[in-house]
């Protein structure tokens, strides 16, 4: 009793669950298979013309294409990444093999993919007393396979090992009140095993004014992980910079530790030929459909990748110079961390393809794919590009933001190792990217009536775009082959 300040993960439910996979979540066609291949003829015109249907979800062929990754020499073998995220699915397996097989990938080895999970976690049933959802493992599952598979589909060869959380976070249904402490326990064992050389988290918390003991816990292990040779790279989020959320400006923890890379998020145009037509931040306003015209009366804003300064950490001296004054202090606050610090594809308007077992309208359980966005899906697709550096490096690279902003403090060196994304004109206030997406009322059930909405791209709200560093894409977009060459 003395020496022993807790006990974790003993859970009352049995060994083995049989609770449905989660509910299946479908695409409504039109889609588009690249960027402008389809156009809304038939929906109202934005802007003086008809806008692109959305695209159906980028495959990880045009990621790889896009990204430069097709021409990095390693394929991962020899690197380890660590996904941490809460619960498990128990067909993940099965699951990433369909899905590379399906992507033009080789599907995983034997041992490529380890689980280190609790008994009785993986495939659980939710939990919402008083209809309130509180533990949403089926949820949990799509996070799982999103982030497993990004990092294969950019390191193939690289081995993962998932390290499975016991509860998720941010909920607060007046019976339980679950924070980020079991992410932060699951993100130390992984750091404390030492078998992972990079490390992704797609999660955190609309709060850069975490708990001291968060704030404790959180840099006791990133201290550890730098010790060891492990890179810890986050999220930035996916509310942008939470103003329309909350009301006020918040950048995201534990994004903001100067610890991680904080990976933030961008709109990514692909053309047919597997070509970049163009690249901005990520941050969507969605204007529904009334009688028959866009109604801008009841716009509202729908997710944008998070940046800007932390209140909680100063500013590391490896972001002098290079952050803006401005950006460093924005809203009167003293010199804090900025973030991102690098960012790549997010948008849920396009998102990527990812495929997993769910349950469908008629009863079946089946393997089926869907769009996905959000900073989830940047952050493990940074991972792997870390991954490829650690393989051509043959060893370890540890915290690398201070190896990153070094290389780029250069506007030469920035231009080798990044694409600066571009601000795209807002005149008369709006966006003048837009596109149009169709949705299922029942996101199940192919059947079901269709709706549509105007997405408006690239609204950055009180974030920045400017050459050169900014708070809302960071240093910019990876170019692998010259920024995997770099870091290692």
């Amino acid at each position: 009793r003395p020496v022993v300040a807790t006990v974790i993960g003993l859970a009352q439910n049995p060994a083995v669950s049989d609770a449905s996979p989660a509910p299946a979540f479908l695409n409504a066609r039109p889609c588009s298979r690249y960027y402008g291949q389809k156009v809304a003829t038939k929906q109202p015109a934005y802007d003086g013309k008809h806008q692109p249907y959305a695209v159906c979800g980028y495959t990880m062929r045009q990621i790889r294409s896009v990204y430069g990754v097709n021409r990095v020499r390693s394929n991962g073998r020899g690197a380890t990444i660590g996904v941490v995220d809460a619960f498990a699915s128990p067909t993940i397996g099965a699951d990433v093999d369909t899905w590379s097989r399906r992507m033009g990938l080789p599907g995983l080895a034997s041992g490529q993919l380890v689980q280190q999970i609790l008994p009785g976690i993986a495939n659980l049933p939710e939990v919402s007393p008083a209809g309130v959802p509180v533990l949403d493992p089926q949820g949990w599952a799509g996070e799982e396979s999103l982030d497993i598979e990004a990092v294969h589909g950019i390191a193939p060869q690289a081995k993962i090992v998932y390290y499975a959380a016991l509860a998720g976070f941010g909920v607060n249904a007046g019976v339980y009140d679950v924070g980020l402490e079991p992410l932060i326990v699951a993100l130390a064992q992984a750091v404390g095993d030492g078998k992972v050389d990079v490390v992704s988290n797609s999660w955190g918390g609309a709060n850069d004014n975490p708990t001291p003991g968060d704030v404790q816990i959180l840099d006791m292990i990133a201290n550890q992980a730098a010790a060891k040779g492990i890179t810890i790279d986050f999220s930035s989020g996916d509310s942008g910079d939470e103003v329309a959320q909350s009301g006020k400006r918040v950048a995201n923890f534990p994004a903001t530790s100067p610890a991680v890379t904080a990976v933030g998020g961008t709109t990514l145009k692909v053309g047919k030929a597997g070509n970049r037509i163009s690249e901005s931040y990520w941050g969507t306003e969605k204007v529904p459909l009334t009688k028959g015209k866009w109604d801008f009366a009841h716009k509202s804003y729908s997710g944008g990748a998070g940046g800007g300064v932390s209140t909680a950490y100063p500013e590391p001296s490896w972001q002098r110079g290079i952050v803006p004054t401005s950006e460093a202090t924005y809203g009167g606050v003293a010199p804090g961390r900025v973030e991102p610090d690098v960012s790549m594809v997010a948008d849920s308007t396009t998102g990527i393809l990812i495929g997993q077992t769910q349950h469908f309208a008629d009863g079946h359980d089946g393997y089926g794919e869907y769009r996905i966005g959000g900073t989830s899906v940047s952050c493990p697709l940074f991972s792997g590009l870390v991954a490829l550096a650690v393989a051509t490096a043959h060893h370890r690279l540890g915290m690398i933001t201070p190896a990153l902003y070094s290389k780029a403090r250069t506007e030469a060196g920035r231009a080798r190792l990044f694409y600066d994304p571009v601000a795209i004109p807002r005149p008369g206030g709006r966006s003048a990217l837009a596109n149009v997406r169709p949705d299922f009322i029942a996101t199940d059930n192919p059947t079901s009536k269709v709706t549509y909405s105007l997405r408006l791209l690239s609204n950055l709200s009180t974030l920045h775009s400017v050459r050169g560093f900014d708070d809302s894409t960071g240093l910019g977009v990876p170019k692998a082959p010259a920024l995997v060459a770099a870091l290692a």
